[in-house]
């Protein structure tokens, strides 16, 4: 009895060290989609978000690669298993059916913006004042059950919605805060301003949620995947890495 409780113990670690010598010997592949300053082709390191995850992976032994797609594709691509991993994705009863979550990859926060010396207010104060919104985002429920009361002003994307803020067809727009500051201070460099007011933030986030890295169920290694990342993400965090990888 004792030596069969053996045999069997020794088996189930081989197959562990065999499932960490499978996953180690090829590179992890991750598709994305554009979403500076998080990810980006054009941006060192491929956005800081990317940068997170490369070195979660790489405390865990993990060589990775990320692949650009449209959101959605990339989110399908990975559902048909052409890829091991996505990200970020928020929580959802839907992705928690199909796909393992990661421990979070941190709070991904909306808030309420304008230039200083704009009077600052809240949602509830501008119902007559256009607030700039891009298309293909999703601000929260709060957002969404008081949307109809509000003017709002749509913009095919963070950029144009900036635009319109910085020439003033707008005085409030609602951003990824990350998204708004990055935008702010391109538009500034772009443009050579050195005496534009600076971004100023509603205290109060719109909407504030974690995102995850998500893993497919149906791949032999996705529980052994996320195992590995959030150990690795751990240590980043533990080190103080972690914050400086997302910044003030």
């Amino acid at each position: 009895m004792n030596n069969g409780w053996r045999k069997w113990a020794w088996l189930a670690l081989f197959c562990c060290w065999a499932s960490s010598v499978a996953v180690r010997a090829e590179t992890v592949r991750i598709a994305v989609g554009e979403w500076p300053p998080y990810i980006s082709e054009s941006l060192p390191h491929q956005g800081f978000l990317c940068e997170v995850v490369r070195q979660a992976f790489a405390e865990s032994g993990l060589d990775i690669s990320f692949h650009f797609y449209p959101w959605s594709k990339a989110y399908q691509l990975t559902w048909d298993g052409k890829y091991l991993i996505t990200m970020p994705w928020f929580r959802s009863a839907e992705r928690e059916r199909d796909f393992y979550l990661s421990a979070a990859l941190g709070h991904f926060t909306t808030r309420l913006f304008t230039l200083g010396g704009t009077p600052l207010k809240n949602l509830a104060e501008l119902k007559g004042e256009p607030v700039g919104v891009t298309r293909g985002y999703f601000y929260g429920d709060g957002f969404t059950a008081r949307q109809a009361a509000l003017a709002l002003e749509w913009s095919d994307s963070d950029e144009e919605s900036m635009e319109k803020l910085m020439t003033g067809r707008i005085h409030y727009l609602v951003m990824d805060e990350q998204v708004a500051r990055a935008l702010f201070r391109q538009y500034k460099e772009l443009h050579q301003i050195t005496a534009i007011p600076d971004l100023v933030g509603y205290p109060e986030p719109v909407w504030s949620k974690p995102a995850y890295l998500l893993v497919r169920k149906s791949e032999p290694d996705a529980r052994h995947l996320i195992t590995l990342f959030n150990g690795g993400l751990l240590k980043l965090r533990r080190s103080g890495r972690l914050d400086e990888l997302w910044g003030p």
